[in-house]
């Protein structure tokens, strides 16, 4: 990916799913925790209210009160109903609540305090009621930890997934943030230094392989204009020309000017015919007329070399 822009556009778009990423999945850790919460505090109500109603059980076992066991079937209504809701929850696996209905019998458990107090024998059902209840008891007290451990792993395993997912993300974010900048800020930071050793003007900027399409284009760009601009000291093909046009045009008119004074100084020199000059004076205006055409034939030279 050699463009800077679509690099920007996919750091961009990392940062926006990230961000999304965090909201939907804190979201989904907020919900889950709470459906724990709940899971886990039904199944601790349920095994204090099992807990309450063995101990009363246990006192009217222990002082015979058998008629008075009847009494306490409304509060194992009231257990059953409770459990029905660990039952109910799709947050329990399957497997836990197939256990959960084989061990915990609690109508098996009512019909028994019904029973007891017309039995022959009540201290051997009272025996056999105890056990029941010790069975009950034990697989409540194993239904909470499953379930407390139950949450406590997937808790546990949803934060993992969300660690490893930001993760990727952040490596991603990474990854594009290198090619930046390898791409974009090292090319930058080169062309500061080409420019802080002043030999751009000569040699133009050196762009980088690695550099972005976009810092190539610049560069370009760049290295064409300093190639149209002239160094100190040297005209470009546009002052040249202007310069060549006024040296043209100033050898023109010095030439049209020393011609004048070469036909004052011919026709002067051919004008005496009366002989009013003297020798020297004639010597000295033949000199000038000699030294005005050789500098006539020298400006017309440089004039000719201009205006190729």
């Amino acid at each position: 990916m050699k463009s800077i822009k679509s690099l920007l556009s996919v750091s961009f778009l990392i940062v926006g799913v990230s961000l999304l990423l965090v909201i939907i999945l804190s979201f989904r850790q907020f919900q889950l925790t709470r459906q724990y919460s709940e899971i886990n505090v039904i199944s601790e109500r349920a095994l204090f209210a099992f807990g309450t109603i063995r101990e009363q059980v246990t006192q009217l076992l222990i002082t015979r009160d058998f008629g008075q066991l009847k009494t306490i079937i409304p509060e194992i209504e009231l257990l059953n109903n409770t459990i029905s809701q660990l039952y109910d929850s799709g947050i329990v696996p399957g497997e836990y609540k197939l256990a959960m209905a084989d061990n915990i019998d609690l109508s098996g458990l009512a019909i028994s305090l019904r029973r007891i107090d017309g039995e022959k024998n009540q201290t051997e059902a009272g025996l056999k009621l105890q056990e029941e209840m010790r069975l009950v008891s034990e697989s409540l007290i194993k239904v909470d930890r499953i379930i407390s451990g139950q949450i406590r792993d997937s808790v546990v395993s949803f934060q993992l997934s969300f660690i490893g997912a930001m993760g990727v993300l952040i490596s991603c974010a990474s990854f594009i943030l290198i090619a930046l900048y390898r791409k974009a800020v090292k090319p930058l930071l080169n062309l500061s230094e080409q420019a802080a050793g002043g030999a751009v003007e000569e040699t133009g900027f050196i762009c980088q392989q690695e550099a972005g399409s976009e810092i190539v284009q610049f560069i370009t760009s760049v290295n064409e204009l300093l190639e149209r601009v002239p160094l100190p000291g040297e005209a470009g093909p546009a002052t040249m020309l202007h310069n060549g046009e006024i040296v043209s045009t100033t050898i023109n008119e010095t030439t049209n000017s020393l011609n004048g004074i070469l036909n004052y100084a011919q026709l002067l020199l051919e004008s005496d015919t009366e002989n009013q000059l003297d020798d020297e004076q004639r010597r000295m205006l033949e000199k000038i007329i000699d030294s005005g055409e050789k500098i006539a034939a020298q400006w017309q030279h440089i004039s000719q070399h201009f205006s190729v």
